[in-house]
C-alpha cells in the first residue's frame, strides 16, 4: 500500500486504506500509537558480532505466534504447547494497550510457562508510550537479531505508525543479513508486527502514512538479503501471502478479537520444523 510502489499520491492514499480498514474495523483492530519520531535505540549486535556460525544438519522446531493481547485463556494454551519446542517467538502486540501491568502480566506468564521467548512490539504495545518505554523496559531492545543452529533470525520493530521500517532500521537490517548470508546459514528468518501493505489501525489517517509507505520496503530489503519468509501478526486471522517472490505467513490468532478476513477465522498458532535445509510449517488451530 506504499504510495511510491503505486504511482498514487500520499495524500490519496488514506481513500484507499479505507477499503481495507472498513473490515478492520468490524473487528475493532487497534489502537492509535505513541509517537516516536526520532527513535534511537541502542544497535543490536548483528549476526557477525553473535559469532555463531552455520551448524549443517541441524533439525529444531519453534513456534510463532501473534497479538495475545491479554487473553491468557489462549495464549496460555499456546505457552503450554511451546514447552514441547525449542522456543516461541510472539509477532507484536503482547499487550492491549501497553501499561506497565499488562506487560508485567505477560512476562509472570512467561516466566511462570519456562519458555524460552523472543518478541517483536506491536502498535497496541506502544499505544500508551514509545517503544523506548514499557516495552524495552520489560521486553528489552525493539529490534534484534539471534542465531539457532541452522538459522538466522531477524526481529524488526515496525510498531510506530509514524515510522514504520524507518530508514535507520533498514541500514542495519541489511548489515545483518549480509553477514548471515557469508556465515552461511542456511535459513533466514524476519519477524515484524504490521504486514506489508496494511494500514496500522481501523481509524485511518494521515499520520499512518509515513509508516505505511516505509512498510512497502519490508520485503524488497528483506527479498535481497536472502530472507526465506516473513512473520507477521496484526491482522487476527491466518493469511499466507507472498511479495516480490518472499512468502509471509501472517498470524495473529494468539488471543486477540478474531477478524474474518478472507476467510473464517479461528485461535492458532503457527508450527515451524526446521530439517536441515527442509523448513516446513504446519497451522495449529486451537
Amino acid at each position: 500500500m506504499s504510495a511510491r510502489r503505486y504511482g498514487i499520491p500520499s495524500a490519496l492514499l488514506v481513500a484507499v486504506a479505507l477499503l481495507v480498514v472498513f473490515m478492520l474495523a468490524l473487528s475493532g483492530c487497534g489502537c492509535g500509537s505513541s509517537s516516536s519520531s526520532g527513535v534511537k535505540d541502542s544497535v543490536p549486535p548483528t549476526a557477525e558480532e553473535n559469532g555463531t556460525k552455520a551448524e549443517s544438519e541441524a533439525s529444531f522446531k519453534f513456534i510463532v505466534c501473534g497479538d495475545p493481547q491479554n487473553n491468557y485463556e489462549v495464549f496460555n494454551r499456546i505457552l503450554d504447547a511451546a514447552r514441547g519446542v525449542d522456543f516461541l517467538i510472539v509477532a507484536g502486540d503482547l499487550t492491549g494497550s501497553g501499561t506497565e501491568s499488562e506487560f508485567q502480566a505477560f512476562v509472570s506468564a512467561l516466566e511462570d510457562s519456562g519458555v524460552k521467548c523472543y518478541t517483536v512490539p506491536g502498535n497496541h504495545d506502544v499505544a500508551t508510550s514509545p517503544v523506548t518505554g514499557n516495552y524495552t523496559r520489560f521486553m528489552g531492545k525493539p529490534r534484534q537479531s539471534f542465531s539457532y543452529k541452522n538459522a538466522h533470525f531477524v526481529l524488526i520493530d515496525n510498531s510506530t505508525q509514524e515510522l514504520g521500517f524507518y530508514p535507520e532500521q533498514r541500514e542495519w537490517v541489511e548489515e545483518d543479513l549480509d553477514t548471515a548470508r557469508k556465515l552461511g546459514f542456511e535459513h533466514i528468518i524476519a519477524v515484524a508486527h504490521v504486514p506489508p501493505g496494511y494500514p496500522y489501525s481501523a481509524k485511518a489517517s494521515t499520520a499512518q502514512i509515513p509508516g505505511i509507505d516505509a512498510n512497502a520496503e519490508l520485503a524488497p530489503v528483506l527479498e535481497a538479503g536472502g530472507a526465506d519468509e516473513l512473520f507477521c501478526g496484526h491482522i487476527h486471522n491466518y493469511r499466507a501471502d507472498s511479495e516480490r517472490g518472499l512468502p509471509i505467513t501472517i498470524t495473529g490468532g494468539a488471543g486477540a478479537p478474531l477478524m474474518d478476513i478472507g476467510g473464517p477465522a479461528y485461535y492458532h498458532y503457527v508450527l515451524v520444523e526446521v530439517d536441515g535445509d527442509r523448513l516446513t510449517k504446519q497451522v495449529i488451530r486451537l
